[in-house]
């Protein structure tokens, strides 16, 4: 997908719990507070709450709104935030047709995203590893996994990922039904087949389809689609290196190479943001949280890394 000179950005992780939305919330400000037009996008269908984290109520215009038609395209349902520069795409979570959106409603919401005006785009990926999370987070060319320094965070996000790499593989094979057969059954835990590490598999299938791996791995392990990790609520400075620990396992089993974007202290005070419905950059900008997310964003904005993820 094509985004011209915007920086796109999804925020996943695949367990619920570990401050993705706030995450998300508090990088939009963040962000904005830097003169750049942001659209945070709530992408948690059916479980939205991005809207409570900025301090709105209850959003008058919702991704509904465009997906039953009464807005004829994407930019009528934004809603404006208290924070300059800020506006948000809820999915309202009390709309139960939103839960799951069908391939075609998603496609016209993938194309409507592409077509806003905006200097910068953020997605908040729902918890989980299903179909509807990976094809959200698979969009941005900027891909950030935020993680705990607890096993199911880092368990849940190696589900993830390793969902998102299947799924960008199968479809490469889709019209090979022995092929996709063969995906299926060897990353599949309970097959009878030998259970091949991802980045066996992909040497397997080189064999038998060299032109197709060969672009599969340009595109999402070596080229435009950049990952990187953000460690959360980090509370003794040896977790600090559960990042990189989390890249070397990632690069040993499924073959991706993902950098370090930063890591965030854990916050007494958060809750008590949460609960005042304000993002804690704003209610306490001088905290190690408020200077550690500025050094990400520093780093998302850096030359270097925005002309990488539009190789």
């Amino acid at each position: 997908m094509y985004w011209g000179d915007k920086i796109v950005v999804a925020v996943g992780g695949g367990k619920g719990g570990i401050g993705k939305t706030t995450f998300v919330a508090n990088l939009g400000v963040s962000m904005a507070a830097r003169g750049r037009n942001v659209v945070v996008i709530d992408a948690d269908i059916g479980a939205a709450n991005l809207h409570t984290i900025l301090g709105i109520r209850y959003p008058e215009k919702t991704l509904n709104d465009f997906l039953s038609n009464s807005q004829s395209d994407l930019a009528g349902a934004l809603v404006e935030t208290p924070y300059p520069n800020l506006r948000l795409l809820s999915s309202a979570s009390d709309v139960l047709s939103l839960a799951s959106p069908n391939y075609g409603e998603r496609q016209r919401l993938f194309r409507a995203v592409q077509k806003l005006k905006a200097d910068a785009i953020i997605f908040d990926i729902a918890a989980g590893t299903h179909q509807r999370a990976t094809d959200f987070f698979s969009l941005a060319p900027i891909g950030i996994i935020l993680l705990e320094p607890i096993p199911t965070s880092l368990e849940n996000a190696f589900s993830f990922i390793k969902n998102l790499l299947v799924r960008g593989l199968l479809r490469r094979f889709y019209h090979d039904k022995e092929m996709t057969a063969f995906i299926q059954n060897t990353v599949d835990p309970r097959s009878t087949e030998k259970n091949l590490h991802f980045s066996d598999l992909l040497l397997k299938l080189e064999e038998k389809a060299p032109g197709k791996i060969g672009a599969y791995r340009q595109l999402f392990l070596e080229g435009a689609c950049k990952m990187f990790i953000v460690v959360n609520s980090v509370k003794d400075p040896k977790q600090k290196q559960v990042g990189e620990k989390f890249a070397r396992i990632i690069k040993r089993y499924l073959a991706l190479t993902m950098e370090v974007l930063g890591t965030l202290p854990y916050e007494h005070s958060m809750d008590d943001a949460v609960i005042n419905r304000v993002p804690f950059v704003v209610k306490y900008p001088d905290s190690g949280f408020a200077n550690g997310l500025s050094a990400i964003v520093s780093k998302i904005e850096s030359q270097n890394l925005h002309e990488a993820a539009l190789e």
